[in-house]
């Protein structure tokens, strides 16, 4: 994973120059607004480049919620389709799946 410094090197190596459309006209962006540019984009990565980490390797995060939420739903489905798999396989399956997600992303 790299850091907020090399994320914002790779971007400015790749975009020396950034532009913006006002009234269908290309304009460069001035230096203070693409080091703003380069620096949102680059605080994006680098926290996306975080929980991808997060996710891949199953340890805590402080999206942890976040994370776990969608694992359930990756595993199991929204809220109908696990009311569904609960009424198919029972409440005792339904635990041992959730407690798959919760042991892999576990409370910080």
């Amino acid at each position: 994973m790299a850091t907020l410094e090399e994320n914002k090197t790779t971007l400015k190596d790749a975009d020396s120059e950034l532009y913006k459309s006002v009234n269908n006209v290309r304009i460069k962006l001035t230096d203070s607004e693409y080091d703003a540019q380069i620096e949102e984009w680059a605080t994006n990565m680098t926290n996306q480049q975080a929980k991808d980490t997060v996710v891949k390797d199953g340890g805590t995060h402080s999206d942890y919620r976040a994370i776990r939420q969608d694992g359930y739903i990756n595993l199991l489905g929204d809220a109908y389709d696990q009311l569904d798999y609960i009424y198919h396989n029972g409440i005792d399956a339904w635990k041992v799946q959730i407690k798959t997600i919760k042991d892999k992303y576990p409370k910080p």
